[in-house]
This record gives structure tokens, sequence and C-alpha cells, in this order.
């Protein structure tokens, strides 16, 4: 049975890889698109994704997991 650290741990390592994931997916997107408002949403879209990956990473740093 896994402890709640580890289930926590788990969670967040979870959270991070989808984030990496989506950010990575995004940016392949804006690279292929040629309509420059589109492009404009992808990155917009993007920097969010990267700005929740950092987060992340403060609040696992916090809670002992990287």
């Amino acid at each position: 049975m896994l402890s709640e650290q580890e289930i926590l741990n788990n969670a967040f390592k979870d959270m991070l890889f989808h984030e990496q994931v989506l950010a990575n997916k995004l940016a392949e997107l804006h690279q292929e698109i040629t309509e420059p408002q589109i492009q404009k949403l992808f990155q917009g879209m993007e920097m969010a994704a990267r700005t929740r990956q950092n987060m992340l990473t403060q609040k696992m740093s916090g809670f002992g997991i990287v």
C-alpha cells in the first residue's frame, strides 16, 4: 500500500509529465501553423502550460519531491 507521501509524489509527477507533453505539443503546433492569429493563440497556450510546469516544480520542491 502506498503512503500519502508516495501518492502525492506520483500525482505531482504525473501532472508535471502531462504539462510537459501539452507544452511540447503546443510548441509543435505553433511552428506548423502559418496563420499569425492562431500562432499567437498556440504560443500563449504554450506559455501558460510552461507557467503551470514551473508552478508544479516549485510546489514539488516544497514537498521535497524534486
